[in-house]
């Protein structure tokens, strides 16, 4: 059964069998535990972010079509938990971030990597924790998360060039910050 794809899930899903949202639970749970961590450096926020998203894909699961990219679908809420969270807290992603600049080392990869590496690692996370929240979550999606540009399109609802376009904007601002650092 695991072999369903997600969209054959999703539309189960919406009409009427929620039993099956645990399977999608199993197959992203983790990576959009990952995807709040890396946004927001904070572990605790990330965990409800992650159940908030379960609850509103089952609120909504009415939404879904499926002849949609599961992906976009699931995505664009996870954005929309996380931008309704902020707006409710009033509090900005950035500052969260800004407090300790060093939670995001763990995203370093462990093992036998030179200590330069680690290092250039460790900048490179501090570089796009210092991105504005829209380009850090567009490289996220992109380089991370390794959605496709018409995935990250619907998901910000814009054209497949306008991601392109952002996606390379980002890079470029990352680049430019890591570059100012190291």
């Amino acid at each position: 059964m695991h072999s369903l794809s997600d969209e054959h899930i999703m539309e189960k899903v919406a009409q009427g069998q929620v039993e099956q949202l645990g399977l999608l639970f199993e197959r992203y749970h983790v990576r959009l535990y990952n995807f709040y961590l890396r946004s927001t450096a904070n572990k605790d926020l990330s965990e409800d972010l992650v159940q908030m998203v379960f609850e509103r894909v089952l609120k909504y699961k009415h939404s879904y079509k499926p002849e949609a990219p599961f992906k976009a679908w699931f995505y664009r809420i996870a954005r929309n938990v996380k931008i309704d969270h902020f707006k409710k807290k009033r509090i900005q992603t950035d500052s969260i971030e800004d407090t300790n600049p060093e939670r995001n080392i763990h995203l370093a990869q462990q093992g036998g990597q030179a200590m330069e590496q680690e290092e250039q690692i460790r900048i490179l996370h501090e570089s796009l924790g210092q991105l504005p929240d829209d380009k850090r979550e567009i490289l996220i999606l992109s380089q991370l998360e390794e959605l496709e540009y018409k995935e990250i399109a619907k998901i910000f609802e814009i054209t497949e060039n306008s991601a392109r376009v952002k996606v390379h904007r980002a890079l470029k601002a990352l680049k430019e910050v890591f570059h100012k650092k190291y």
